[in-house]
């Protein structure tokens, strides 16, 4: 099994101060953004319930739907996909 290390942060991009190795079974490369289970939920994922494996990825992020008015970070750009503001339907 494969280990990563990564640094959580938030939807502005603000990185938190504490770093997290996660066990990664998905295979996510250098820079991509993962999805992060704790706990339970991270042995289940991996399938070994009976490990001390404290957190795993669960998912490789390939895109996400932002809604300009609420984001601010600097996420890759070529990964965005803005939704419409209810306003503008």
């Amino acid at each position: 099994m494969k280990f990563l290390i990564i640094q959580p942060y938030n939807l502005n991009k603000a990185p938190n101060t504490d770093t997290v190795v996660v066990a990664d079974i998905l295979g996510a490369g250098d820079g991509e953004i993962v999805m992060v289970a704790y706990g339970r939920a991270a042995r289940l994922a991996v399938g070994k319930e009976d490990s001390s494996i404290e957190a795993a990825v669960i998912g490789i992020i390939d895109e996400y739907d932002v809604t300009p008015e609420h984001y601010h970070g600097d996420l890759d750009p070529a990964r965005i996909k803005y939704k419409k503001s209810v306003h503008e339907e």
